[in-house]
C-alpha cells in the first residue's frame, strides 16, 4: 500500500519522542529509515525501525571520546542509538580532516546504525572524500567455499563531494544479501530470494526460519573483501571479530574523512566521470547504463514527487501502535 511520506514520518517521530528522544534526534533517525524505504531498500526501512525498542532500552548516554592523537580519535559509543553515535563520529572525522588533512574516527560500543549512506554523505558534504565501514556481525557470512558463518555482512561506503550538488555515495554490503532480508521476509510473510542463504546443512534455502548463514557476494573476491573489512574494524576500532562477536555492542566502525589537496577541484571530475559512465555503450543492446546508486536515487525522487511510500499493512499497524506508546517488535516476535 502507498502511504503518505509525511504521515509515516510523523508516526515515526512521535514513536521516538514518546520514548524520550529529542525532536531533532527523532527526526534524524526517522529520516534514515524512511529514506531507505523510499529507495526500495526495505531491509533498512520502516520494518527495521519497528525493532528500535531494545536499542533504546540499552542506551546509556552520549558517545565518549576515549582518545585523540593528531587526526585520529576513538569514540566509545556508550551504548547510544547507532544513528546518533555514527552522526557524531562522522562530524568528528570531518572536523579532524579540516585541521589535519585526514581525519579518522573509530567507534565501538554503540548499537548498529543501519545504512552507511548518511554518514558518508555528511562527510562528503563538508568537502572531504569519505570511507565508512563496520563489521556488521554477529557471524552471518561464510568464507568462500564454506557453510560456516564467521563474518558480519560488513558494508562499505564511499562519499565524494560535488560542489553545490548532493554528494555522490556508493554504499553496499559484502554479503550476497543483507541479514535484514530475513526479518523483512518474515514481516511480509514471503520466501527469501534464492541463491543467497544457507540452512544448517549448507543447502540453499528460501525459508527465513531455516537460515543459518548467508553467502558473500562476488565469490572469492567478495569473500576476501568481507574478511578485510572485518579485520579493519577489529584492528582499528578494537572490536571483536568473527565468532567472538556475541552482540552488536562489540562491533566496530571506521569513519575516514580525506581533504583534497589545495588547488584540486574534485567536484567537476566526479561529475564528469559519472556522465561518462552513464553515457557508456550498453552491453548487448540493453540499457541504459547506470552509475551505482542511480536506481535508488530515482526511486527516492519518485517517492518525493508523489508524496507517498510503499508500506505493508503489518508494518503500518505496528508503527501506529508505537506512535501511541505501544511496543514495537522483537526478533523473537517475528518467529513466534
Amino acid at each position: 500500500m502507498r502511504e503518505s511520506i509525511n504521515q509515516v514520518r510523523d508516526l515515526m517521530v512521535q514513536a521516538l519522542t514518546v520514548r524520550g528522544l529529542s525532536p531533532d534526534d527523532s527526526g534524524f533517525i526517522a529520516d534514515d529509515f524512511l529514506e531507505a524505504q523510499a529507495e526500495g531498500h526495505l531491509t533498512h526501512g520502516v520494518g527495521k525501525f519497528l525493532l528500535i525498542d531494545e536499542v533504546l532500552r540499552n542506551r546509556l548516554g552520549e558517545p565518549i571520546e576515549v582518545s585523540r592523537s593528531g587526526g585520529v580519535a576513538v569514540l566509545d559509543g556508550n551504548r547510544e542509538v547507532g544513528q546518533l553515535a555514527a552522526r557524531r563520529a562522522a562530524e568528528l572525522a570531518a572536523e579532524l580532516a579540516h585541521s589535519h588533512g585526514v581525519g579518522m574516527v573509530t567507534l565501538r560500543n554503540a548499537s548498529r546504525f543501519s545504512r552507511l549512506t548518511p554518514y558518508a554523505r555528511d562527510i562528503a558534504a563538508s568537502g572531504h572524500a569519505a570511507l565508512v565501514t563496520n563489521n556488521a556481525g554477529p557471524a552471518a557470512v561464510t568464507p568462500y567455499g564454506s557453510r560456516t558463518p564467521i563474518m558480519g555482512t560488513n558494508p562499505i561506503a564511499f562519499g565524494f563531494p560535488r560542489g553545490e550538488g548532493t554528494p555522490y555515495v556508493i554504499d553496499f554490503s559484502t554479503a550476497e544479501r543483507v541479514w535484514g532480508e530475513i526479518r523483512q521476509a518474515m514481516l511480509e510473510e514471503r520466501p527469501l530470494p534464492d541463491n543467497a542463504f544457507l540452512d544448517a546443512a549448507g543447502n540453499v534455502t528460501t525459508d527465513p526460519e531455516a537460515v543459518e548463514a548467508v553467502l558473500p557476494f562476488g565469490g572469492h573476491k567478495g569473500a576476501a573483501l568481507c574478511i578485510a573489512l572485518e579485520m579493519l574494524a577489529g584492528v582499528l576500532a578494537g572490536a571483536a571479530m568473527g565468532g567472538a562477536v556475541t552482540d552488536e555492542y562489540q562491533l566496530g566502525a571506521v569513519f575516514l574523512a580525506m581533504k583534497p589537496p589545495a588547488g584540486l577541484t574534485p567536484a567537476g571530475s566526479v561529475d564528469a566521470l559519472l556522465t561518462e559512465i552513464r553515457g557508456a555503450a550498453p552491453l548487448n543492446g540493453a540499457g541504459p547504463v547506470h552509475a551505482p546508486g542511480d536506481r535508488s536515487a530515482a526511486a527516492r525522487l519518485r517517492a518525493a514527487d508523489e508524496g507517498t511510500v510503499e508500506l505493508d499493512p503489518n508494518t503500518k499497524t505496528v508503527l501506529m501502535a508505537m506512535s501511541q506508546g505501544g511496543a514495537g517488535l522483537t526478533a523473537n516476535s517475528l518467529t513466534n
